[in-house]
């Protein structure tokens, strides 16, 4: 069943970023230029960014700066593992972010990026060492789905202490999760540059339940009996909202780009408005 899957993942992923323009998006996070030739005179399709002014206010003509090669990106794509991402109404959040992890690798790796894959809960599940290779893919998506979140928490500062005492190079993080909890990023947002797909699933933000029910934590695998009302709902829809503007709160002010993938959308599109910000 689970190969079946991947397949299906890897064939759609393919599609959207070989054939289509969602490969395109993580070009915008190109570094400049790292060994310097020579400067000369604008041509028509010369990056603008490259204008060097001071030799242009000097000549009266528009001049260039050209490098010998450009800085290539250091991706690492962050899975999250959570007992609360094996759920879903339409599909299962674990899914939706195993197509996800297929997309952000796939255009990172068209654009001949380094790409470093971290599945982490609590601590590091699997880890795929940087490289330029299309084979990764299908491994860690293979990974994502076959992974049992339950009874695991995605321990966030738990995570940044990893990445912090690992990865000295600034770089390029695709962090996927459904985000929930209290959630710190600050200790490494200094240093990198993060995007936040958040997965949810629509029931779970606002479940159409009443009645009696025994639930049980994901993460802890406590049960509780509880009654659902109209108001028990609404109180809880209250915590959740006011826990979501925080984390929101907490992501702009980081300067960290972030954005909410629902289980019955198309994801190719919505990872494509995020990660044009």
């Amino acid at each position: 069943m689970i190969e079946t899957i991947v397949k299906e993942i890897l064939l759609r992923a393919k599609k959207e970023v070989f054939t289509g323009n969602l490969g395109n998006n993580l070009t915008a996070f190109k570094g400049d230029g790292i060994d310097f030739a020579e400067i000369k005179e604008y041509d028509y399709g010369d990056d603008v960014r490259k204008i060097n002014w001071k030799a242009t206010a000097k000549t009266g003509e528009v001049k260039v700066n050209v490098f010998n090669e450009e800085r290539e990106l250091n991706i690492i794509v962050a899975f999250m593992i959570d007992g609360g991402i094996n759920f879903g109404t339409v599909r299962l959040k674990q899914e939706v972010m195993a197509e996800l992890l297929a997309l952000l690798s796939f255009s990172a790796l068209k654009n001949a990026d380094r790409l470093t894959t971290l599945f982490f809960s609590d601590g590091v599940e699997s880890f795929m060492k940087p490289t330029k290779s299309l084979g990764v893919v299908e491994e860690s998506v293979r990974t994502a789905l076959s992974v049992d979140p339950i009874g695991k928490r995605a321990d966030f500062e738990a995570f940044c202490h990893y990445l912090n005492s690992t990865t000295r190079q600034k770089s390029l993080l695709l962090l996927i999760s459904d985000f929930y909890g209290d959630i710190d990023l600050s200790s490494i947002a200094h240093r990198h540059q993060i995007y936040a797909l958040i997965v949810r699933d629509r029931f779970e933000e606002a479940p159409l339940l009443e009645g009696e029910y025994t639930l049980v934590d994901p993460t802890t695998l406590q049960g509780e009996d509880i009654y659902l009302n109209r108001s028990v709902v609404n109180a809880y829809e209250a915590a959740l909202k006011k826990s979501d503007e925080k984390l929101y709160e907490h992501f702009l002010e980081h300067k960290i780009t972030y954005g909410k993938i629902y289980t019955d959308e198309d994801i190719y599109v919505r990872a494509s408005q995020i990660l044009k910000g």
